[in-house]
């Protein structure tokens, strides 16, 4: 059963990737046929080699956000995370909201992902 220490875990293992953009910490965060869909319809990613590609692809560079989050849901292994990520310049620059739903397997890491977001 996936428990808000697993979520948090799974977040801190994320905003690691995120700031470093580094293969093997990308891969540290998902299961090695996991879905990855950066937005709600199409344009997923299945598997390491098309996650680590797509995200080196649309990378932020790192120390570029301020990023902030807490738990909505948690049902089974099915998390609702709601985040707030600001963007100070650059061709982001803003604030955007996100909701995240993420499927952690036993491991920890995402077997699914999925982020709504919008610039607010």
């Amino acid at each position: 059963m996936t428990t808000l220490a697993t979520v948090s875990a799974w977040v801190d293992l994320y905003r690691a990737a995120w700031e470093s953009n580094r293969p093997d910490d990308i891969r540290a965060v998902f299961t090695e046929d996991a879905v990855y869909r950066g937005k709600p319809y199409g344009g997923e990613w299945v598997g390491h080699p098309a996650i680590v590609a797509g995200w080196l692809d649309s990378q932020d560079a790192p120390g570029t956000t301020t990023f902030e989050w807490h738990q909505v849901a948690l049902e089974g292994d099915v998390a609702v995370i709601q985040c707030v990520t600001v963007y100070p310049e650059g061709d982001k620059g803003g604030t955007y909201d996100n909701l995240w739903v993420v499927r952690l397997a036993e491991d920890g890491r995402a077997s699914e992902y999925t982020d709504w977001y919008v610039a607010r």
